[in-house]
C-alpha cells in the first residue's frame, strides 16, 4: 500500500502558468516538472512582493496525495517509491504494510489474510476517503472553536490572510488563530469588482484595488456563528470602500497575546505526505 502523490496535471500547470504571468514570471510547460522547478520559481521571487501568494498557488497546483497499490511515486518528496511504515497518524496504512512484510518474509502469524492484497485498490480508496473526511472534520471543529472564541469580539479588527477568491467575494483566515470567514464583493465598496481568473483576484474597475490569494490585510469581524463555525468580515473604517466612521483601535488577541486559544491547533496546509 503506497502513499501516492502524482505530478501536477497539465490543467493545473496551465493555470499556474497564467497565474505566474500576472507577476511577469515565465513558466515553460514543455519541461519535465519536478519539485526543483517550483523551488527555482520561489528562489526567483526571493523575499519580494507576491512571495506568499505565489507559494500558495504552487501548493494549490499539487495533486492531493492518496493511498493505493500503484507504484506511482511521491512527487513532493521526489521519491519513486514511498509507503508509510511508522506514521503515527495513519495507522491502518502502516498496518497493511506490516502485514504484507510478515507474509512476504514468513515471519509467523499476523500476515495479510489470503486474497487481501486483491482488495488493495478498494481499500486504498476507502483509506483516502476517510483521511479527507478526518481533515474536513478537523477544519470544521477548528472553525467552530474559533467562531465561539470570537463571538463576543464582533466589531473588532482582526489580522487576516486571504485564502481563496471567487467572483462573489473572498475567504480570509484569521492570522494566528485559524478559522475561515467570507467578505462579499458587494461589501468592498460602490464600484464593481471584476474577478480575474488567471490572477485569482478581485480587481476594482475604477480604483484598481486588488484582493488576491495570500494577501494580508486587516478586516472588521462582522459576524461569528459558533453553531455553523462561520465568520463574516467587512472592510474596516477608513479603508477603501469601508464605512466613514472613525476606526476603532482594538484588535483581537488570544488571552491577551497573539496566538490560538489553548487546545486549538494551528490549521496546516493540505497534507501531501
Amino acid at each position: 500500500m503506497y502513499r501516492v502523490h502524482e505530478a501536477p496535471s497539465r490543467e493545473k500547470l496551465v493555470a499556474l502558468k497564467d497565474y505566474l504571468a500576472t507577476f511577469d514570471l515565465e513558466f515553460a510547460l514543455g519541461q519535465v516538472v519536478k519539485p526543483a522547478v517550483f523551488n527555482r520559481i520561489i528562489d526567483r521571487v526571493g523575499d519580494g512582493d507576491g512571495r506568499d501568494e505565489i507559494m500558495e498557488q504552487i501548493l494549490r497546483t499539487q495533486m492531493q496525495a492518496r493511498y493505493g497499490p500503484e507504484r506511482l511515486g511521491h512527487f513532493g518528496l521526489s521519491l519513486a517509491t514511498y509507503a508509510h511504515f511508522t506514521s503515527p497518524i495513519r495507522r491502518y496504512a502502516d498496518l497493511l504494510v506490516h502485514r504484507a512484510l510478515v507474509s512476504a518474509y514468513r515471519l509467523g502469524d499476523g500476515g495479510l489474510p489470503r486474497g487481501e492484497d486483491e482488495q488493495f485498490d478498494k481499500i486504498g480508496e476507502q483509506i483516502s476517503m476517510l483521511e479527507r473526511r478526518a481533515m474536513e472534520a478537523e477544519r470544521d471543529t477548528i472553525d467552530r472553536y474559533v467562531a465561539a472564541y470570537l463571538a463576543d469580539r464582533v466589531g473588532q479588527l482582526v489580522d487576516c490572510r486571504i485564502s481563496g477568491v471567487q467572483p462573489f467575494g473572498f475567504f480570509a483566515t484569521v492570522e494566528d488563530l485559524g478559522g475561515d470567514g467570507l467578505i462579499f464583493a458587494k461589501d468592498l465598496g460602490q464600484e464593481y469588482f471584476r474577478y480575474d481568473e488567471a490572477a485569482r483576484a478581485l480587481v476594482g474597475e475604477q480604483s484598481g484595488e486588488t484582493y488576491r490569494i495570500g494577501q494580508r490585510l486587516t478586516l472588521r469581524l462582522a459576524e461569528a456563528n459558533p453553531v455553523s463555525g462561520s465568520l463574516r468580515f467587512e472592510l474596516p473604517e477608513g479603508s477603501y470602500g469601508g464605512p466613514s466612521a472613525p476606526p476603532r483601535r482594538d484588535r483581537v488577541r488570544a488571552a491577551g497575546k497573539r496566538g490560538r486559544p489553548g487546545n486549538v491547533r494551528h490549521q496546516g496546509s493540505r497534507r501531501t505526505r
